[in-house]
């Protein structure tokens, strides 16, 4: 497995940004990515994961900022989509803490229905510093609220 994937549950983890080298380790283990990265961002073309099988959402979140509350919502109905699909879904941007934390923090309080506290503090126990700003905080509050109001 890649050492670099932190798994919030069987199918979903999170991560900074792979390599160009290390795409086809990454590829051998996921079968699908949410890239939060822009495009400048980016040192390869998101092609070279539809090379190697991997299916790609390309979502861009700025650097240390949040996606909106619909942003995250479109992410999360893809990444639950792929998984009740039994696919393997990688989700990562630059470093692997602010954006993508956030949205593995997101995927948990979504998928588990857990509390925004607990799933915060599980995400931070697999990677120290997962949810940078306030911001991102805001919006899995939001998410939370939009969660807690949600039909079943």
């Amino acid at each position: 497995m890649w050492p670099s994937a932190k798994f919030v549950d069987d199918s979903v983890a999170f991560s900074r940004m792979p390599t160009e080298e290390e795409l086809d380790e990454v590829a051998k283990n996921f079968d699908a990515v949410v890239v939060l990265v822009d495009d400048y961002e980016l040192p390869y073309s998101l092609e070279e994961w539809e090379k190697r099988g991997v299916e790609v959402l390309h979502s861009p979140i700025p650097d240390f900022t949040a996606p909106s509350l619909e942003q995250l919502l479109e992410i999360l109905r893809w990444v639950g989509s792929k998984t009740q699909e039994g696919k393997r879904v990688l989700i990562h941007c630059m470093g692997g803490l602010g954006r993508s934390g956030t949205v593995a923090v997101a995927w948990l309080m979504y998928s588990k229905g857990l509390p925004l506290g607990e799933a915060l503090r599980r995400v931070r126990s697999l990677r120290y510093g997962a949810v940078e700003t306030p911001e991102q905080f805001e919006v899995l509050r939001e998410l939370e609220m939009y969660l807690s109001h949600r039909q079943f």
